[in-house]
C-alpha cells in the first residue's frame, strides 16, 4: 500500500490514486500516518477523532468500526498492516506498519536528507536533483482534505517547515551551480511571503550581485533591515550583515568558483559596471584540517550549535564583516568561542569536529589549526602541551630555533600571535584539562573546538556538547553512504539489525560497512548471522586498523593503572555491571553486586560515567551500552574468577528478589506466596508503601524479567533465585494484565524448577502460567495448567496450594461453559477450606461457586453464596473479594432485569478498586457493568 498526505490524503489502490470516503476514516488514517510505525494508544486516537469534550459513550466501539472499515480499504483483514497492539486481550493501541517508499512523506524527507548531504560533500548538481525530486512530491497542502485534530495540524505545520527548507537548500544549490539568474523571480516571490527569513533573502542577494546588480542587491538588505527594526526592533544576523558588507566591498570571491576570474559582469546586463578584479592575496595562515569522512551523517543539531556559537560571538564584531586586508577582522570585544564535545570512544567526536571546522573554515582566513592529542589513542602517550605548542609557533612562522623550551612561555607566545588573528584550533583526543588549557588562544577573533572522552567540566568559558550515538535513521544512512544506497535498499531489515547490533556506535558501523565494502558480492545477511553471536561479535568488529574492542581497552586501561583512590574500584564495578542482566541498574543494587558501600559503589560509578563507560542521564540509574557490556563481559572473564562473578551476580539477584517480595506485600498484603528468606548478604531497597512498591517494580520490570532470563539458565544457587522471583512477579504481572510477560517467566521458571526437582515451586509456577493463559483467554491451556499443578499439590500434600488451584480450575470450568463440573470442583475447595480452618480460601471459594450459579441461571443460589464471600470478605479483611462479591451481586441483579438493585452494588462497589490489594483491571469491569442499568434507568452512575 502506497500513501500520499502532501496534498490531498489518497491511497493508490494498484491502478490509481483513490481518496478515503467518510471525514474520520481520513482523520485516523491520518493520525496513524502522521506516527507511522509507532503505537498511537486508543485514549489518545479517541481525543484526535472528537476531542476530549466531544466525545460519544459509545467512542471505543466507533474507533473498533473505524479501524475495521480502514483494514478493509487497506486490504488487510489479518491486521499485519494496520495492528493493534494489546494489553492483554485488550486493544491499548493501534499502530500502521509503513515503509519509507510506500509514503511520500518519508519518501520526501529521505530525498531532502540525500540532497543536504550532497551540499555536505560539495555536490551540489547531484543535491539539486535530489531536492527537485522531493520537491516534487508535493501536490497541494499537507493533509488538505482531512479536518483538523491536534496531530495533523502539528504534522502539517512542520512539513511544510521542512517544504521550505529544502527549497532553500534546493536554491543554495542552484546557486553553487552558477543558475544565479533562473532562481531570481522564485526568489522574488518568497521573500515577499516570508518578509523575515534571513536565509532567503541573504540568496536573493547573492543571486542580485552575481546577476551584476550590486545595487539591487543592496537594496534588498536595506529593506530587510528596516523590516526588522520596525517591526521587531532587531538588526539582522552578523552573518547577513557580513554578506552585506561583502557585496558593499564588491567581494569578488561571492562570485561562483568557475566563474570569478571573469568578474562580476558576467550574466549582467547592459551598462552594468563589472566588479573590480579580484586581487591575488597568498594564503595567509597554515590549513592543518584533516580530510572530512565522505561517509560522515546527520549530526545537524551539533553541528548547529557550534555554528550558532560562533555566529553569536561574532555579534561583537560591530559589522561581522570578515577582514580582507591581514587586519584583525574585528576583533574588538569578541570572546573566544570553545566547544568541548565528549562521549565515549568510537561515537565520531572528531568526524563530527573536523567536518564542522570544514564548513567554517572560511571564517577563519588566518589558518586553521590541528593536533590529535592521543588523550585516548592505543599505545601512544598523550601528547605533551608544550611539545603542540612548539608545533603550533612553528606553523605561525616562528623559527623553531626561537621557540621557549618552557611550557607557560610558549603558551604566552602563541596568545600573543593568536590576538591579531582570527583562528581556528582543533585540540581533538584531549586527555585532560590541564592539556588543554596552555594551547587555547586568546585572540577574540579565535575559537576552539576541543574533543575528549571524560567531559573537560573544569575548562573555563566553555560550552559543552555530550555526544551520543546515532538515532536509527542516521545510522542507516551512514550505512548506506558506506556500502551504497543499493544493497542497503536491497535488505532493509538487514541494514536496520546491523545498527542494532552496532548499537547506532559510528565506529562499529564504519567497521560493519567497511566489511561489507570489502565483499561487494556478499548479502548484508551473512554479516546479520556473525554479529548476531555475541561471543564473537566484537572480533567481527574489527577491520584494518580499526577496532571497537581497542577503543574501549583504551578507557579501561585507564583505570586499571589506578591512577586515583576508586579507579580500581570502578574497574571492577564496569566488569561485574557486564554480567549482570537488564538493560540499567539503579544504585542500590549495584551495591549489592559489588559488595561495597553506598558511597564507594557511587564513585565508582561516577567514575565510569565520566570516562563515558557507563550513562547515567538522571543521576539515579545507570545504562551501559551493549557493545561495551560485551566489552565488560570479556575483561570478567578473563580477570575475575568464575566464582567471585557468579557470588556477585548472586548477590545482585538477591536484592531483586528480596525487594520484589517486599513490594507484592505491600501492595498486597493478603495474597500467598513464597515467604522464605532470601539467601546473601540480605541487601533490600528499603520501601515505604505501595506507592512506591508499585513505582520500583514499574521501574525495575525490564531488569526484573531479564533477571529470572538469566538466572533460570545457570546452575544452583542463582536458578532458585530466578524461579522464586519469577514466582514474585506474578502479583505485579496479573493483576496488570501483562500476559506475555507473565507467560514468559513462567515457562522458563517451570523449567528450571524441574531440573531442580523443586515441586512445589513447580506447582506454584503451573498455576501461575494459568493466569498467564487466562489473559489470553485460552481456558483449555488454563485447565491443564491447573490440572498438573493439582496433582503436585496432592502428592505434596500441600493444601494452601490444593485450595488455590481448586478455586482457579472452578473458574477455568465456569468460562468453558462447564458450570455443572464447576460447581463439584469448588464444593471440594469448601469442604477442604472448612476442613482445615482456611476462612480466606472460603471466602474466594463461595464466589466462585456464586459464579457457576448464576451460569446456570440460579439467581437465587447465586446470590446466596455472593452475600456468605462479602460477610466473609469484610471479616477478613479481603478487600479485592469485597469488591468482587458486590460486582457480581450487581450482575445477576441486572440479568434479573432488577436494574436499581444491580446499580447499587456496582456503585458500591466501584470505590473499593480504588484501594491498595485490588485489580485494576477490575474497575473497568465494573464500569462496563453499570452501563446496562444507567441506560435502562436513564441516570449517569455513580462518582467516579
Amino acid at each position: 500500500m502506497r500513501y500520499r498526505v502532501l496534498g490531498a490524503l489518497e491511497l493508490w489502490d494498484g491502478d490509481r490514486w483513490i481518496s478515503l470516503g467518510p471525514a474520520k476514516w481520513r482523520m485516523l488514517l491520518a493520525v496513524l500516518l502522521c506516527h507511522a510505525n509507532r503505537t498511537v494508544p486508543t485514549e489518545r486516537l479517541m481525543d484526535e477523532l472528537w476531542g476530549e469534550e466531544g466525545r460519544p459513550q459509545s467512542a471505543g466501539k466507533l474507533l473498533q468500526t473505524y479501524v475495521s472499515r480502514l483494514r478493509q480499504t487497506l486490504g488487510d483483514e489479518s491486521g499485519e498492516v494496520l495492528i493493534t497492539d494489546k494489553q492483554g486481550y485488550k486493544a491499548h493501541g493501534y499502530r500502521l506498519a509503513v515503509e519509507a517508499a510506500e509514503f511520500d512523506a518519508h519518501r520526501f524527507e529521505q530525498l531532502v536528507e540525500e540532497g543536504r548531504r550532497g551540499l555536505d560533500r560539495d555536490t551540489p548538481e547531484a543535491a539539486a536533483e535530489r531536492l527537485r525530486e522531493a520537491l516534487g512530491l508535493w501536490h497541494g497542502s499537507p493533509f488538505q482534505d482531512v479536518p483538523p485534530t491536534p496531530a495533523v495540524e502539528a504534522e502539517a505545520t512542520r512539513l511544510e517547515e521542512c517544504r521550505l527548507e529544502a527549497v532553500d537548500a534546493r536554491i543554495e544549490a542552484d546557486l553553487r551551480c552558477g543558475r544565479h539568474a533562473s532562481v531570481l523571480g522564485e526568489l522574488e516571490a518568497l521573500t515577499a511571503e516570508h518578509p523575515f527569513r534571513e536565509d532567503l533573502r541573504g540568496r536573493q542577494m547573492l543571486a542580485l550581485y552575481r546577476s551584476g546588480r550590486q545595487a539591487d542587491a543592496l537594496a534588498a538588505y536595506r529593506d530587510l533591515r528596516g523590516a526588522l527594526a520596525d517591526e521587531l526592533g532587531v538588526e539582522p544576523t552578523p552573518a547577513l550583515q557580513r554578506l552585506h558588507q561583502r557585496i558593499l566591498t564588491a567581494d569578488e570571491t561571492l562570485m561562483p568558483p568557475e566563474r570569478a576570474a571573469e568578474g562580476a559582469a558576467a550574466g549582467s546586463g547592459p551598462g552594468t559596471p563589472a566588479a573590480p578584479p579580484r586581487a591575488a592575496r597568498a594564503p595567509r595562515g597554515p590549513r592543518q584540517l584533516p580530510p572530512a569522512s565522505p561517509a560522515f551523517t546527520g549530526r545537524h543539531g551539533e553541528i548547529a550549535v557550534i555554528r550558532t556559537l560562533i555566529e553569536e560571538a561574532e555579534e561583537h564584531d560591530g559589522s561581522g564583516a570578515v577582514a580582507t586586508d591581514g587586519g584583525d577582522g574585528g576583533a574588538g570585544g569578541r570572546p573566544v568561542v570553545i566547544a568541548a564535545i565528549d562521549g565515549t570512544g568510537g561515537v565520531g567526536k572528531s568526524s563530527l569536529v573536523i567536518h564542522a571546522a570544514h564548513q567554517l573554515a572560511d571564517r577563519f582566513p588566518d589558518g586553521q589549526l590541528y593536533v590529535d592529542l592521543h588523550g585516548a589513542t592505543a599505545g601512544l602517550t598523550a601528547l605533551d602541551p608544550g611539545e603542540v605548542l612548539g608545533r603550533f609557533l612553528r606553523a605561525l612562522g616562528v623559527d623553531g630555533s626561537t621557540v621557549p623550551s618552557s611550557t607557560d612561555e610558549a603558551s604566552a607566545q602563541f596568545r600573543s600571535l593568536a590576538a591579531g588573528r582570527r583562528l581556528l584550533v582543533i585540540l581533538d583526543n584531549a586527555a585532560s584539562v590541564e592539556q588543554v588549557r596552555p594551547l587555547l588562544p586568546a585572540g577574540p577573533g579565535c575559537s576552539a573546538l576541543v574533543t575528549s572522552r571524560e567531559m573537560l567540566t573544569t575548562l573555563e568559558g566553555a560550552t559543552h556538547l555530550h555526544l551520543d550515538v546515532l538515532p536509527r535513521d542516521q545510522a542507516v544512512a551512514l550505512l548506506e553512504r558506506i556500502v551504497g544506497a543499493e544493497r542497503v535498499r536491497a535488505e532493509p531489515e538487514e541494514a536496520e539489525a546491523i545498527t542494532r547490533l552496532c548499537g547506532g556506535l559510528p565506529l562499529a558501523l564504519r567497521i560493519a560497512g567497511a566489511r561489507l565494502a570489502a565483499r561487494p558480492g556478499r548479502p548484508l545477511r551473512t554479516l546479520v548471522t556473525k554479529l548476531t553471536d555475541v561471543r564473537g561479535r566484537l572480533d567481527e568488529l574489527s577491520f584494518g586498523d580499526l577496532a571497537v574492542r581497542t577503543s574501549f581497552q583504551v578507557s579501561y586501561d585507564g583505570f586499571r593503572e589506578g591512577r586515583r583512590s576508586d579507579d580500581l574500584d570502578a574497574a571492577r564495578a564496569f566488569r561485574l555491571l557486564g554480567a549482570l542482566p537488564g538493560p540499567d541498574v539503579s544504585l542500590p543494587v549495584a551495591t549489592a553486586l559489588l559488595g561495597l558501600s553506598e558511597s564507594r559503589t557511587e564513585s565508582a560509578l561516577e567514575r565510569l560515567v565520566d570516562a563515558q563507560l557507563l550513562e547515567s542521564p538522571d543521576s539515579i540509574r545507570y545504562h551501559m551500552h551493549d557493545l561495551l557490556r560485551l566489552f565488560a563481559t570479556e575483561r570478567a572473564e578473563q580477570e575475575d574468577s568464575e566464582t567471585e562473578r557468579s557470588t556477585a551476580v548472586a548477590r545482585g539477584l538477591s536484592c531483586y528478589l528480596a525487594t520484589a517480595q517486599q513490594a507484592v506485600t505491600l501492595l498486597d498484603p493478603l495474597r500467598p506466596g513464597p515467604g522464605r528468606p532470601v539467601d546473601g548478604d540480605g541487601t533490600v531497597v528499603p520501601l515505604g508503601d505501595s506507592a512506591e512498591a508499585d513505582a520500583w517494580l514499574k521501574a525495575e520490570l525490564r531488569n526484573l524479567l531479564a533477571a529470572v532470563a538469566y538466572a533460570v539458565e545457570r546452575p544452583e544457587p542463582v536458578a532458585r533465585l530466578g524461579v522464586r522471583l519469577a514466582q514474585s512477579l506474578q502479583w505485579f504481572l496479573y493483576p496488570r494484565a501483562h500476559a506475555q510477560d507473565l507467560q514468559s517467566v513462567n515457562e522458563l521458571a517451570i523449567s528450571a524448577a524441574r531440573r531442580l526437582g523443586d515441586l512445589e515451586s513447580e506447582a506454584w509456577l503451573l498455576d501461575h502460567l494459568a493466569g498467564a493463559y487466562w489473559l489470553q483467554r485460552a481456558y483449555d491451556d488454563v485447565r491443564e495448567c491447573l490440572e498438573s499443578a493439582l496433582e503436585i499439590w496432592r502428592e505434596l500434600g500441600h493444601h494452601e496450594g490444593e485450595l488455590r488451584t481448586l478455586c482457579n480450575l472452578a473458574d477455568a470450568l465456569c468460562e468453558l461453559g462447564l458450570h455443572e463440573e464447576a460447581i463439584v470442583v469448588q464444593k471440594r475447595q469448601l469442604a477442604l477450606a472448612r476442613e482445615i480452618g482456611d476462612p480466606a480460601a472460603e471466602v474466594v471459594g463461595l464466589g466462585n461457586l456464586g459464579r457457576a450459579h448464576r451460569g446456570l441461571g440460579h439467581p437465587e443460589e447465586a446470590l446466596t453464596c455472593f452475600r456468605e464471600s462479602l460477610e466473609g470478605a469484610r471479616r477478613t479483611g479481603n478487600i479485592h473479594h469485597q469488591g468482587f462479591a458486590l460486582y457480581e451481586m450487581g450482575l445477576t441483579y441486572m440479568e434479573q432485569g432488577k436494574f436499581p438493585e444491580g446499580r447499587t452494588h456496582m456503585d458500591e462497589a466501584l470505590p473499593v478498586w480504588k484501594r491498595p490489594g485490588t485489580y485494576e483491571s477490575w474497575r473497568g469491569h465494573t464500569w462496563s457493568g453499570l452501563f446496562p442499568a444507567c441506560m435502562t434507568l436513564q441516570i449517569g452512575p455513580g462518582p467516579r
